[in-house]
């Protein structure tokens, strides 16, 4: 609690133990289980090696940018560090910060299955076993609210991992990738039978990228420079997953499921659905490009979408104007080195564009409506 408000932290992330898969994947799958550095956060899945963004490539010099990265990483988190992430700290670091409530997100998870093709059953499994390993972690406290993995290599699996991940394991949401899975964007018809599942079961599913992964990836094909890569394909796949919500469909074909965009910033939501606006309207007589719709794509991002934002980006007060504050979500990113802590709530309230009210709804009413906390 701070300044009399309730503190929910919509995106940090779990720092999983590196033999997580070794001990909690299902013995079939265990020769091809993920491998990781017990010494970093890299991930290898059948050979390969993640987050490509820390590998070796000829003619660059990776040490530097390794500094950079981690911007006092180490100095800033040496408690958390030391007693290995456990649960104890993070709820310790939620005291001293005033978060009432933290979401936890995958760190090596946004790697494990995040090859383009990968066999449905093993994808599956990678999947269930960080979902066992996570539900057990949040049961320290419930102020840990556990978000389950998924891919969508075999959507039907997926749909099956969801309702045992809600329903068997309590956990509070679902994660993918907004990557093409098999070729597939996420509107694809073969992923509804998962999207309605999500739907069933009452809970939101939340698109969250992290650079660096074997699927096509915006930013990666294109340039060398980590900053090109990382600026571009955390915003960029954003915005192809509102395409794929919106003109796609998906929020059409189920109109009670919720989403969530995270880690992309914000103030690009209202440019973006106003020129999907426009095309959506220009094409509104061409039955194969918009003759499943009904509404404006603005519609429904703004029935059913919700999206996060940086506290030091500009136009916050653009956005709640268009999109609303009870839909906008304040995430710390803890502990991640781009998490502003200590004081990260202390940056939410020093947010330029957003009244105290509106400080209210996103620390609050908004997570609180997504979640259903």
């Amino acid at each position: 609690m701070r300044n009399g408000h309730r503190i929910i932290d919509s995106d940090g992330h779990a720092m999983e133990p590196w033999d997580l898969w070794d001990k909690h994947i299902d013995k079939a799958f265990y020769d091809d289980r993920p491998r990781c550095d017990p010494d970093t956060t890299d991930v290898v899945v059948l050979g390969h090696v993640m987050s490509r963004s820390t590998q070796p490539t000829p003619g660059y010099d990776l040490e530097p940018y390794k500094k950079a990265i981690q911007q006092g990483w180490p100095e800033r988190f040496a408690e958390q560090r030391a007693r290995g992430f456990s649960a104890d700290s993070y709820v310790d670091a939620m005291d001293a910060e005033g978060v009432d409530v933290m979401v936890l997100f995958p760190t090596r998870g946004l790697y494990a299955a995040s090859v383009e093709h990968l066999p449905g059953a093993l994808s599956a499994a990678i999947c269930r076993a960080y979902n066992r390993w996570v539900a057990e972690f949040t049961s320290y406290s419930s102020r840990l609210a556990g978000v389950a993995l998924m891919a969508l290599h075999d959507p039907g699996l997926a749909a099956k991992e969801a309702r045992y991940a809600v329903e068997e394991l309590g956990l509070k949401a679902l994660m993918v990738r907004p990557n093409p899975y098999e070729g597939r964007t996420l509107d694809h018809r073969a992923n509804d039978v998962f999207w309605a599942e999500a739907a069933s079961l009452g809970v939101p599913v939340a698109t969250h990228e992290g650079a660096g992964v074997w699927m096509p990836e915006y930013g990666f094909e294109r340039f060398s420079s980590r900053l090109a890569q990382h600026a571009i394909c955390h915003s960029f796949e954003q915005m192809a997953a509102v395409v794929s919500f919106t003109t796609g469909g998906i929020l059409e074909r189920h109109p009670d499921l919720k989403v969530a965009i995270l880690e992309s910033g914000g103030g690009w939501l209202p440019y973006w659905l106003s020129r999907l606006d426009d095309h959506a309207e220009w094409l509104q007589d061409v039955p194969t490009e918009t003759g499943e719709l009904r509404m404006k794509p603005s519609e429904y991002f703004k029935r059913q979408g919700f999206i996060n934002f940086e506290v030091d980006e500009p136009g916050l007060e653009a956005l709640a104007a268009y999109l609303g504050p009870d839909r906008m979500l304040w995430a710390s990113d803890y502990p991640h080195p781009d998490a502003k802590y200590p004081g990260m709530v202390d940056h939410l309230f020093d947010a330029k564009g957003l009244t105290p009210t509106d400080v209210r709804s996103v620390a609050d009413a908004a997570p609180s409506a997504l979640y259903g906390f």
